[in-house]
């Protein structure tokens, strides 16, 4: 069994049938599933001074639970983080699409599948991976060779190989941002969690999805208007954002604010995120590894938007908006060229809604699209899910073509948008990473001094036996 052009050792091999063949049933893993903050090389409560990767020497107060681990930390190995990068959102194959071709059909963009689902599902999400020799992008593509990608043991290698091909550095070293970071002046108020001391410390890896929700944003909206035919007022004047010639029975409708339109889209595009975290519990519980999962930091000064608080990822931001008409909209995070970027108008990538709305449409029916109707139809060139002759029925159908005054609708209230308010989405940053775990080798001793038992699972007491020989 061959990954990539290296073939597989035979400890790789025993490991990956062991992640496949030999797992617990869902059951089992969901009756022992808890956080295990306490790590190999961990302190907590100890009272002693440590020296963390951002420079900062850290000291937690002596307390009940003081405990100082007696071991070195031991980072996740390859394997381990490859299986936990692909329970989170690694191909598994091909999307169904069982949907009416009547019933908005073309939200659909790509029908690539992945471990967790996504609305229209969306390629919207990616997920950061921060370790000791930096912090890394996991995106393992739109490739897909089969219906079912992992069928049997000739296939469990190809987790690996995605892992590798996947995986791009954005940074040299783990971000300067950890349990002691503060803004000048407010010494007491934590940006990183006051319960979060363990926090991207050495040995670790800590797993974040990272959204661009505005590509759901305007992706969707040719949607929203076409089938839902749904329509956005302005929230200040209660009149039609920009569409008032297309508001009328058999087009636009029924009317939201664009506040409301906005909360719907950056809370459907949290659920992605959720199922990755959830995902990844699983696997690291699977493998008898301790995890953690959080929210309680600001993932804006993580990604960089503040350096003078923290260089952080170094991403790029905009100055903040003024004209946006919430805080929570003043700030857009570009992300890195080519590597992760934010949909947002105007942007280095987008200045008007034309450029947005026509790069959403030629994502959907261009070259070698999900709905092109040529014979480079990817539905085609990969074997699937459809057959041929339903994917050539499927894609002349008039109902999945996004209607021209459609088209022409999303522009203008783009467009309204970036006049009135500078900005396109109005009330959000479309960046988002606030969701993650930590995953790490579990300090057993901490648990056998502190807890009643029952907390220690075989696979973690077995684990570095089971996995590092």
């Amino acid at each position: 069994m061959a990954v990539g052009t290296r073939t597989l050792t035979d400890a790789e091999r025993r490991q990956l049938k062991l992640f496949f063949e030999q797992t617990r049933s869902l059951p089992q893993l969901l009756a022992t599933l808890r956080s295990r903050r306490v790590g190999l090389g961990y302190a907590i409560e100890s009272g002693e001074p440590e020296v963390r990767a951002s420079g900062r020497t850290l000291v937690q107060e002596k307390g009940p639970l003081s405990f100082k681990s007696a071991h070195d930390p031991v980072p996740l190995s390859e394997m381990e983080e490859a299986l936990i990068a692909w329970s989170a959102c690694g191909p598994n194959g091909m999307a169904h699409w069982d949907i009416a071709i009547h019933g908005g059909f073309h939200e659909l963009v790509t029908i690539a599948g992945r471990t967790a689902a996504a609305p229209g599902n969306s390629f919207a999400h990616d997920l950061l991976i921060i370790r000791d020799d930096g912090a890394h992008l996991y995106n393992p593509g739109r490739e897909r060779a089969k219906m079912v990608e992992i069928e049997g043991e000739e296939d469990y290698g190809k987790v690996l190989d995605w892992y590798r091909r996947g995986l791009t550095r954005i940074q040299d070293g783990r971000p300067d941002v950890d349990w002691g970071l503060r803004a000048p002046g407010a010494p007491n108020a934590s940006l990183f969690g006051p319960y979060q001391f363990n926090l991207n410390r050495q040995g670790q890896t800590w797993f974040i999805p990272i959204t661009d929700v505005g590509w759901l944003y305007f992706s969707v909206m040719l949607n929203i208007f076409d089938a839902w035919h749904l329509y956005f007022i302005d929230d200040a004047t209660q009149k039609p954002a920009g569409v008032e010639r297309w508001v009328g029975e058999g087009k636009l409708e029924f009317p939201l604010t664009i506040s409301q339109f906005e909360q719907f889209i950056f809370q459907v595009e949290t659920y992605p995120p959720g199922s990755y975290v959830q995902n990844m519990r699983l696997a690291a519980e699977a493998m008898g590894l301790g995890n953690w999962i959080f929210c309680g930091y600001f993932d804006d000064v993580l990604m960089g938007a503040y350096p003078d608080i923290a260089r952080g990822l170094g991403f790029r931001s905009e100055p903040l908006n003024p004209r946006a008409p919430a805080g929570s909209g003043a700030l857009k995070i570009f992300g890195l060229e080519g590597v992760k970027e934010a949909t947002y108008v105007p942007s280095p990538r987008y200045r008007d809604g034309r450029a947005v709305i026509q790069a959403m449409m030629d994502e959907k029916y261009g070259p070698g699209a999900t709905m092109s109707r040529g014979n480079d139809n990817w539905m085609l060139t990969h074997g699937g899910p459809f057959k041929p002759e339903v994917v050539r029925q499927i894609v002349e159908h008039p109902h999945v073509r996004v209607s021209d005054w459609a088209v022409e609708a999303a522009i203008a209230y783009v467009d309204y948008c970036v006049e009135r308010y500078g900005q396109c989405p109005v009330y959000f940053n479309p960046m988002q990473c606030n969701f993650g775990a930590v995953v790490h080798h579990v300090d057993t001793e901490f648990y056998e001094r502190y807890y009643v038992g029952g907390s220690i699972t075989p696979q973690i007491r077995d684990h570095m036996r089971t996995w590092h020989g």
